[in-house]
């Protein structure tokens, strides 16, 4: 019994035991319930605050989304106006390339306008320039008149005078002092009345005329002479040089000589025509410029028809004979240390041309010594470097002339002073009056002007080189300063291309060149006295238009050469033709620059010399 009561404990407290653990297991899983349960309420709860949370994103996710979609929408229509307005800009962009090839075209057009307004204002003025050297002045001097106050030299002064009679004035004398330049002057009597006596040597034709019906007793008391020039029209004779021949016995007395005595020397053999008929022509075309077909309609009237290739020929055969003399004349103003050199054109015929381009425009090219006074013309067919370099090749000394570019080149040469003439830059200025009257004026007036009359006191006071050089250092020199100094301040203010601008611009670039005439008297302050000597050129050319080939424009610079050159000398031309032809034969070689104007003298003076 007492087994079974231990086994009924055993197995009570065993199951005891077990319940107890079931209970701990009813109670761990009742607490893991409760658990589950607290964590299953709480995810209930969580989950509740995430549906609604969820239900808010929703929400917000709806209301986002509606504002995408609204946005998607404005996009859209952004997309819209954008492209819209991109098709606007691009319309815009095409109308402003278009207006833009629109004003890029009117800028041409104005670019254009414009140049073609400044070529019409530079044609007018081409046109005026043109209009006033044909039918205007050809001086460029300005007249002014003159201050009351103003006594310039070599200026008279007028009084208010009555007078009875009138004489000639001449000035017999001078003594140079140290203050100033005292004259002694004297007075002859003169008749009155203002008009001019004859010249004098003239010979004499009196025809005296007796009253009608005289009676026989009527008493002489003296005459009544009336005294007019009168001339008889051009005489024209056969002169005959008759030379006698003798025969003179020889000292054997078997044979006899024949004595004759030699023809007077003669330019060209055999010629028909006395050396005054050659010079006549030679005059009358080169000083008088009257054409050789003038001269022989001239000659027609006195009987005498001569063919015209007749007088062509004696008028080339001529220049030939005096060539060797050119070529001196030409050596001597090349050895010089001082030249001015100028061109003008000179027209001849070219028959190596096309039909229709037969005329040719060659260039007579002009050198002068105007100390020496001397002048020589050459004829080329062109005006480039290679026409002159035979002469200014090589030169030294001081070369004056305008500012072409194949004279700038020579003027680079060692040895050379380059001198530029002031007479073109004031002829610039003198032109551009048109344009610019203000300053093309105050340049004239104010600057030329007084240049100018500074060399005409020098003149008129007849200075010597030295004096002339320091009467242009103390007045001239500073004028030219202060015209530099205003043509610097001047030159921006113009316009380019326009008269005013190129004659500032001209005077700017020359400036040394223009004022080397100061540093010595001896210099011109232009090329006007060689421009003179073109005139006659000039004048002939259009007279007679052209030579007849390119000889012929050699041929007409020589004898253009020395009518310049005795015009210089103050020598007739027809004196100093007469005596050469008849002389230039028989002249030595290594005599013959006698023969030159400069150094001319006529036979009879220079026999003389020689007795």
């Amino acid at each position: 019994m007492k087994s079974k009561r231990k086994n009924y404990k055993a197995l009570y407290f065993t199951s005891l035991a077990e319940s107890l653990k079931q209970n701990e297991v009813l109670a761990q899983k009742d607490r893991l319930i409760f658990l589950q349960q607290q964590q299953v309420k709480q995810l209930s709860e969580e989950k509740s605050s995430n549906l609604a949370i969820i239900s808010g994103l929703d929400k917000l996710m709806n209301e986002q989304l509606e504002l995408i979609s609204e946005l998607h929408h404005r996009d859209i229509q952004q997309q819209e106006l954008i492209s819209k307005q991109q098709e606007k800009s691009s319309q815009q962009q095409l109308i402003i390339n278009e207006q833009n090839s629109i004003v890029a075209e009117l800028r041409a057009q104005l670019e254009k306008n414009s140049k073609q307004l400044l070529r019409v204002d530079e044609l007018q003025h081409q046109l005026r320039t043109i209009k006033k050297m044909l039918y205007g002045i050809k001086s460029e001097k300005r007249h002014q008149p003159a201050a009351q106050d103003v006594i310039k030299a070599g200026m008279q002064l007028s009084l208010p005078m009555e007078i009875d009679s009138w004489g000639v004035c001449r000035i017999t004398g001078r003594t140079r002092i140290a203050a100033h330049m005292r004259v002694r002057k004297s007075s002859t009597p003169g008749k009155p009345g203002g008009r001019n006596d004859f010249p004098e040597g003239l010979p004499e034709e009196i025809i005296t005329l007796e009253p009608e019906h005289k009676p026989a007793d009527a008493k002489y008391m003296g005459y009544v002479d009336q005294r007019q020039l009168a001339c008889d029209p051009m005489r024209w004779y056969i002169k005959v040089t008759r030379r006698p021949v003798y025969l003179a016995p020889l000292e054997d007395g078997l044979a006899f000589k024949q004595l004759i005595a030699p023809l007077p020397p003669h330019p060209i053999a055999k010629c028909k025509m006395d050396i005054s008929v050659l010079v006549m022509l030679i005059v009358d075309k080169y000083v008088y410029h009257l054409p050789v077909w003038r001269q022989r309609k001239r000659y027609m009237q006195y009987g005498i028809d001569l063919p015209y290739s007749t007088l062509c020929s004696l008028t080339n055969r001529i220049c030939e004979a005096l060539r060797p003399l050119w070529h001196l004349l030409l050596k001597e103003i090349k050895i010089s240390s001082l030249m001015h050199v100028d061109e003008t054109t000179f027209r001849v015929l070219d028959n190596t041309k096309k039909k229709g381009k037969k005329s040719h425009i060659g260039w007579m090219w002009s050198m002068m010594n105007p100390v020496q006074r001397t002048a020589c013309f050459m004829y080329q067919p062109g005006r480039g470097i290679k026409d002159i370099d035979s002469v200014l090749r090589g030169f030294h000394g001081i070369l004056l002339t305008d500012a072409y570019g194949v004279y700038t080149k020579f003027g680079k040469q060692p040895g050379v002073i380059h001198q530029r003439c002031l007479s073109h830059s004031r002829r610039y200025f003198t032109y551009a009056l048109e344009n610019d009257a203000e300053r093309a004026a105050y340049a004239l007036d104010q600057f030329f002007g007084p240049l100018y009359d500074i060399e005409h006191d020098c003149k008129a006071l007849q200075l010597d080189y030295d004096s002339i050089t320091e009467k242009r250092q103390l007045d001239s020199l500073p004028i030219l300063n202060e015209f530099k100094k205003w043509l610097v301040a001047e030159l921006p203010k113009t316009i380019e291309r326009t008269p005013i601008y190129k004659a500032i611009a001209y005077a700017l670039n020359n400036f040394d060149s223009l004022t080397k005439y100061t540093s010595d008297g001896m210099l011109e302050i232009d090329n006007n006295l060689l421009e003179g000597q073109i005139r006659s050129v000039a004048v002939g050319r259009g007279n007679y238009l052209f030579a007849g080939s390119h000889r012929g424009g050699e041929l007409a610079g020589i004898i253009y050469s020395f009518m310049a050159t005795c015009k210089l000398q103050n020598i007739d031309p027809s004196k100093w033709l007469d005596d050469v032809l008849r002389r230039i034969s028989n002249q030595p070689k290594n005599k013959l620059s006698h023969l030159l104007p400069q150094f001319w003298k006529p036979f009879a003076e220079n026999k003389a010399h020689c007795l």
